[in-house]
Protein backbone atom coordinates (compact mmCIF):
# COMPACT_ATOMS: atom_id res chain seq x y z
CA UNK A 1 0.00 0.00 0.00
CA UNK A 2 2.60 2.56 0.98
CA UNK A 3 4.11 1.54 -2.57
CA UNK A 4 0.78 2.58 -4.05
CA UNK A 5 0.67 5.89 -2.48
CA UNK A 6 4.54 6.61 -3.44
CA UNK A 7 3.78 6.00 -6.73
CA UNK A 8 0.84 7.74 -7.52
CA UNK A 9 2.19 11.25 -5.16
CA UNK A 10 5.20 10.94 -7.92
CA UNK A 11 2.70 10.60 -10.66
CA UNK A 12 1.35 13.24 -9.35
CA UNK A 13 3.72 15.56 -9.17
CA UNK A 14 4.86 14.62 -12.86
CA UNK A 15 1.55 15.73 -13.40
CA UNK A 16 1.71 19.27 -12.05
CA UNK A 17 5.14 19.96 -13.04
CA UNK A 18 4.02 19.09 -16.70
CA UNK A 19 0.70 21.43 -16.43
CA UNK A 20 2.76 24.10 -15.33
CA UNK A 21 5.27 24.32 -18.03
CA UNK A 22 2.72 23.97 -20.46
CA UNK A 23 0.93 27.04 -18.81
CA UNK A 24 4.35 29.14 -18.76
CA UNK A 25 3.80 31.06 -22.02
CA UNK A 26 5.32 34.17 -22.57
CA UNK A 27 2.72 36.93 -22.17
CA UNK A 28 1.67 38.65 -25.27
CA UNK A 29 3.27 41.53 -26.39
CA UNK A 30 3.49 42.13 -30.20
CA UNK A 31 1.66 45.17 -31.43
CA UNK A 32 -0.52 45.71 -34.23
CA UNK A 33 -2.09 49.31 -35.03
CA UNK A 34 -3.58 51.44 -37.77
CA UNK A 35 -6.30 52.81 -38.81
CA UNK A 36 -9.04 52.66 -41.15
CA UNK A 37 -9.04 55.17 -44.22
CA UNK A 38 -12.02 56.27 -46.42
CA UNK A 39 -10.38 55.48 -50.22
CA UNK A 40 -12.14 58.72 -51.84
CA UNK A 41 -11.15 61.08 -49.00
CA UNK A 42 -7.87 60.13 -47.62
CA UNK A 43 -9.47 60.41 -44.00
CA UNK A 44 -10.04 58.24 -41.41
CA UNK A 45 -13.11 56.48 -41.55
CA UNK A 46 -15.07 57.54 -38.65
CA UNK A 47 -17.60 54.85 -36.92
CA UNK A 48 -19.41 53.86 -33.51
CA UNK A 49 -17.55 53.56 -30.80
CA UNK A 50 -17.66 50.39 -28.35
CA UNK A 51 -16.34 46.87 -27.74
CA UNK A 52 -18.86 44.76 -29.06
CA UNK A 53 -20.38 43.84 -32.42
CA UNK A 54 -23.73 44.53 -31.25
CA UNK A 55 -22.48 48.65 -31.03
CA UNK A 56 -22.06 48.77 -34.69
CA UNK A 57 -18.45 49.72 -35.25
CA UNK A 58 -15.55 48.28 -36.82
CA UNK A 59 -14.30 44.58 -35.44
CA UNK A 60 -11.07 43.24 -36.30
CA UNK A 61 -10.83 39.23 -36.64
CA UNK A 62 -7.54 37.80 -36.40
CA UNK A 63 -6.87 33.83 -36.88
CA UNK A 64 -3.67 32.79 -35.78
CA UNK A 65 -2.83 29.78 -38.40
CA UNK A 66 1.01 29.65 -37.11
CA UNK A 67 -0.89 26.53 -35.28
CA UNK A 68 -4.15 25.57 -36.99
CA UNK A 69 -5.70 25.71 -40.19
CA UNK A 70 -9.22 26.03 -38.60
CA UNK A 71 -8.04 28.70 -35.24
CA UNK A 72 -10.59 29.80 -32.89
CA UNK A 73 -11.32 33.57 -33.89
CA UNK A 74 -10.21 36.22 -31.58
CA UNK A 75 -11.67 40.11 -32.36
CA UNK A 76 -10.82 43.45 -30.95
CA UNK A 77 -12.59 46.32 -32.00
CA UNK A 78 -11.57 50.03 -33.65
CA UNK A 79 -11.48 53.28 -31.65
CA UNK A 80 -14.38 55.48 -32.73
CA UNK A 81 -11.77 57.59 -35.28
CA UNK A 82 -11.19 54.45 -37.12
CA UNK A 83 -7.87 54.01 -35.52
CA UNK A 84 -6.34 50.66 -33.54
CA UNK A 85 -3.73 50.13 -31.66
CA UNK A 86 -3.74 46.08 -29.74
CA UNK A 87 -0.30 45.70 -27.53
CA UNK A 88 -1.37 42.42 -26.75
CA UNK A 89 -1.01 39.96 -29.17
CA UNK A 90 1.06 36.90 -29.33
CA UNK A 91 3.73 36.60 -32.22
CA UNK A 92 2.38 34.45 -35.50
CA UNK A 93 0.96 34.25 -38.71
CA UNK A 94 -2.92 35.77 -38.53
CA UNK A 95 -5.46 35.75 -41.02
CA UNK A 96 -7.70 39.67 -40.78
CA UNK A 97 -11.04 40.45 -41.56
CA UNK A 98 -12.40 43.50 -40.77
CA UNK A 99 -15.44 44.17 -40.77
CA UNK A 100 -17.58 47.40 -40.48
CA UNK A 101 -19.67 50.34 -42.35
CA UNK A 102 -17.54 49.48 -45.68
CA UNK A 103 -17.82 47.19 -48.65
CA UNK A 104 -16.12 44.11 -47.06
CA UNK A 105 -12.61 43.24 -47.11
CA UNK A 106 -10.52 39.84 -48.21
CA UNK A 107 -9.01 38.04 -45.78
CA UNK A 108 -5.29 39.27 -45.29
CA UNK A 109 -2.18 37.24 -43.75
CA UNK A 110 0.18 39.04 -41.28
CA UNK A 111 3.35 38.05 -39.80
CA UNK A 112 2.60 39.45 -36.38
CA UNK A 113 6.14 40.46 -34.82
CA UNK A 114 6.97 43.19 -32.61
CA UNK A 115 5.40 46.58 -33.98
CA UNK A 116 3.09 45.96 -37.17
CA UNK A 117 1.46 48.98 -38.84
CA UNK A 118 -1.65 48.45 -41.48
CA UNK A 119 -3.84 51.07 -42.73
CA UNK A 120 -7.01 49.68 -44.55
CA UNK A 121 -8.50 51.54 -47.15
CA UNK A 122 -12.02 51.16 -47.44
CA UNK A 123 -15.26 52.33 -49.28
CA UNK A 124 -17.56 53.39 -46.57
CA UNK A 125 -21.53 52.68 -47.65
CA UNK A 126 -22.25 56.84 -46.89
CA UNK A 127 -20.00 59.99 -46.17
CA UNK A 128 -21.67 62.19 -43.54
CA UNK A 129 -20.28 65.77 -42.94
CA UNK A 130 -20.74 68.37 -41.19
CA UNK A 131 -22.61 71.82 -42.99
CA UNK A 132 -21.78 74.80 -41.25
CA UNK A 133 -21.26 75.25 -37.24
CA UNK A 134 -23.98 74.36 -34.72
CA UNK A 135 -26.84 76.83 -33.82
CA UNK A 136 -28.72 77.52 -30.28
CA UNK A 137 -32.04 78.27 -31.16
CA UNK A 138 -34.18 80.14 -28.75
CA UNK A 139 -36.11 77.07 -27.53
CA UNK A 140 -33.46 75.73 -25.81
CA UNK A 141 -32.45 73.31 -28.15
CA UNK A 142 -29.18 73.31 -31.00
CA UNK A 143 -29.62 73.03 -34.79
CA UNK A 144 -27.20 71.18 -36.70
CA UNK A 145 -27.12 70.71 -40.69
CA UNK A 146 -25.15 67.50 -42.28
CA UNK A 147 -24.92 66.38 -45.74
CA UNK A 148 -25.08 62.56 -46.71
CA UNK A 149 -23.78 61.33 -49.94
CA UNK A 150 -22.92 57.53 -51.37
CA UNK A 151 -19.57 56.26 -50.25
CA UNK A 152 -19.09 53.79 -52.93
CA UNK A 153 -19.49 53.42 -56.61
CA UNK A 154 -20.19 49.84 -55.69
CA UNK A 155 -24.23 49.18 -56.71
CA UNK A 156 -24.13 46.04 -54.01
CA UNK A 157 -23.42 48.09 -51.25
CA UNK A 158 -25.66 51.21 -52.46
CA UNK A 159 -29.42 50.37 -50.31
CA UNK A 160 -31.46 53.17 -49.41
CA UNK A 161 -31.45 55.17 -46.56
CA UNK A 162 -33.10 52.97 -43.08
CA UNK A 163 -32.22 56.02 -40.44
CA UNK A 164 -30.11 58.31 -38.63
CA UNK A 165 -29.08 59.46 -35.35
CA UNK A 166 -27.78 63.12 -34.13
CA UNK A 167 -25.61 61.86 -31.00
CA UNK A 168 -24.83 64.46 -27.96
CA UNK A 169 -23.20 63.70 -25.38
CA UNK A 170 -21.41 65.19 -22.08
CA UNK A 171 -18.16 63.65 -23.31
CA UNK A 172 -16.51 63.38 -26.29
CA UNK A 173 -16.78 59.66 -26.67
CA UNK A 174 -20.37 59.76 -28.91
CA UNK A 175 -22.31 57.45 -30.45
CA UNK A 176 -24.59 54.40 -30.41
CA UNK A 177 -23.32 53.17 -26.84
CA UNK A 178 -22.80 56.26 -25.17
CA UNK A 179 -25.36 59.61 -26.01
CA UNK A 180 -28.10 61.42 -24.02
CA UNK A 181 -31.21 59.42 -24.41
CA UNK A 182 -32.77 63.32 -23.84
CA UNK A 183 -30.93 65.61 -25.85
CA UNK A 184 -30.23 63.21 -29.17
CA UNK A 185 -32.63 62.82 -31.71
CA UNK A 186 -33.68 59.95 -33.61
CA UNK A 187 -34.81 60.22 -37.57
CA UNK A 188 -36.30 56.94 -38.73
CA UNK A 189 -36.85 55.52 -42.11
CA UNK A 190 -40.04 57.26 -43.19
CA UNK A 191 -38.43 60.91 -42.23
CA UNK A 192 -36.08 60.21 -45.32
CA UNK A 193 -38.91 59.44 -47.60
CA UNK A 194 -38.31 63.53 -49.50
CA UNK A 195 -34.79 63.66 -49.33
CA UNK A 196 -32.54 63.72 -51.71
CA UNK A 197 -28.79 62.09 -51.14
CA UNK A 198 -26.54 65.16 -51.26
CA UNK A 199 -28.74 68.03 -49.84
CA UNK A 200 -28.07 69.84 -46.46
CA UNK A 201 -30.16 68.11 -43.37
CA UNK A 202 -31.12 70.35 -40.77
CA UNK A 203 -32.05 68.65 -37.59
CA UNK A 204 -32.56 69.44 -34.16
CA UNK A 205 -31.54 67.99 -30.80
CA UNK A 206 -34.12 67.01 -28.52
CA UNK A 207 -36.39 64.31 -30.37
CA UNK A 208 -34.75 61.15 -28.97
CA UNK A 209 -38.30 59.03 -30.25
CA UNK A 210 -38.97 60.33 -33.90
CA UNK A 211 -37.54 63.84 -35.30
CA UNK A 212 -40.83 64.21 -37.32
CA UNK A 213 -39.73 67.04 -39.15
CA UNK A 214 -38.68 68.95 -36.06
CA UNK A 215 -42.53 69.20 -34.64
CA UNK A 216 -43.56 69.06 -31.42
CA UNK A 217 -42.06 69.95 -28.52
CA UNK A 218 -38.08 69.30 -27.89
CA UNK A 219 -36.46 68.12 -24.52
CA UNK A 220 -34.22 71.36 -24.04
CA UNK A 221 -31.35 71.26 -22.75
CA UNK A 222 -30.50 72.34 -18.84
CA UNK A 223 -30.39 75.82 -17.90
CA UNK A 224 -26.70 75.81 -17.67
CA UNK A 225 -24.52 78.96 -19.00
CA UNK A 226 -21.16 78.06 -20.92
CA UNK A 227 -20.97 73.92 -20.72
CA UNK A 228 -19.41 72.14 -23.79
CA UNK A 229 -21.58 69.07 -25.45
CA UNK A 230 -20.53 66.54 -27.96
CA UNK A 231 -21.90 66.29 -31.00
CA UNK A 232 -22.19 63.38 -33.79
CA UNK A 233 -24.35 63.20 -36.45
CA UNK A 234 -24.81 59.23 -37.82
CA UNK A 235 -26.85 57.54 -41.04
CA UNK A 236 -27.07 54.19 -42.21
CA UNK A 237 -28.30 52.37 -45.24
CA UNK A 238 -30.75 48.88 -45.38
CA UNK A 239 -27.25 47.13 -45.37
CA UNK A 240 -26.19 45.11 -42.31
CA UNK A 241 -23.10 43.22 -41.61
CA UNK A 242 -22.91 40.12 -39.30
CA UNK A 243 -27.05 41.04 -38.52
CA UNK A 244 -26.27 44.09 -37.46
CA UNK A 245 -26.46 47.75 -38.44
CA UNK A 246 -23.37 49.83 -39.20
CA UNK A 247 -23.80 53.99 -38.75
CA UNK A 248 -21.58 55.79 -40.92
CA UNK A 249 -20.65 58.99 -38.65
CA UNK A 250 -19.32 62.63 -38.65
CA UNK A 251 -15.84 63.76 -36.78
CA UNK A 252 -16.93 64.73 -32.82
CA UNK A 253 -17.90 68.31 -33.06
CA UNK A 254 -17.94 70.33 -29.62
CA UNK A 255 -20.03 73.50 -29.49
CA UNK A 256 -20.25 75.31 -26.49
CA UNK A 257 -24.10 75.64 -25.06
CA UNK A 258 -25.33 78.35 -23.08
CA UNK A 259 -29.23 78.44 -22.15
CA UNK A 260 -30.12 80.88 -19.63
Amino acid sequence: MKKIIVTLAAAAAVFMVASCAKDNYDAPEETFRGAFIDKGTGEPLQVAPGTSINDGGIRIRMMEYSWSDNPTPYDFFAKQDGTFNNTKIFKGTYGVIPEGPFVPLEEIRLDIEGVVEHNFEVEPFLRVEWVDEPKMLDDGTVEIKVRITRGTDNPDYQAPLNDAWLYVNQISYVGSSSYSTLLSTYIPNEEFSNYTLGEVLTVRTGFPNGYNGGSGDANEFPSISDRPYFFRFAACTETANSGVKRYNFTPVKEFVVSVK
